[in-house]
């Protein structure tokens, strides 16, 4: 784990924290996943699958914190009135940021995952091209026209992933 990992406790159990010490804790969980999520997305850009493939598990981790705090922040909510203004604000950068990082990683997802399918389809379609080029038509003793070298090849190649 990385070492900006957040020490996981089970909501459930632990007592009500101040509101303040809420608030911070979700901030804290959207900064370290922000920058999480900045290293995955410089990672695809780059197409360091092996660094994307490593920052998985951290992630998930993330998710479902920053999903525990942020439901857990409901119980607070006739207190956010009386919360601190620059720790109001804080939060509220911290949430702009985070969704805007979000935003530009899903959109690097995105690309990589078409980028992907565009490298698979050239190859399948080199390949049955190949294939296609390969046959040519000879006719047996009988008369009957057969393809020569690639007979029993099947130009039908299976696309799915």
């Amino acid at each position: 784990m990385q070492a900006e990992t957040l020490k996981t406790t089970n909501e459930k159990e632990s007592p009500r924290l101040s509101l303040k010490t809420q608030v911070q804790e979700i901030i804290a969980v959207m900064l370290a996943f922000s920058n999480l999520l900045i290293r995955e997305t410089a990672a695809l850009k780059k197409a360091d699958f092996k660094t994307v493939d490593t920052l998985q598990a951290d992630k998930k981790l993330f998710a479902k914190q920053y999903e525990a705090k942020i439901t857990r922040l409901a119980e607070y909510r006739a207190e956010l009135p009386n919360l601190d203004p620059s720790l109001a604000d804080k939060m509220k950068k911290e949430r702009v940021r985070f969704n805007v990082v979000l935003e530009e990683n899903m959109l690097a997802l995105d690309l990589a995952q078409n980028s992907t399918k565009r490298l698979i389809n050239r190859i399948l379609e080199a390949a049955c091209q190949s294939v296609t080029a390969q046959k040519q038509t000879n006719y047996s003793n009988t008369g009957k026209a057969m393809a020569y070298k690639s007979a029993t090849l099947s130009t039908s190649i299976d696309q799915s992933l």
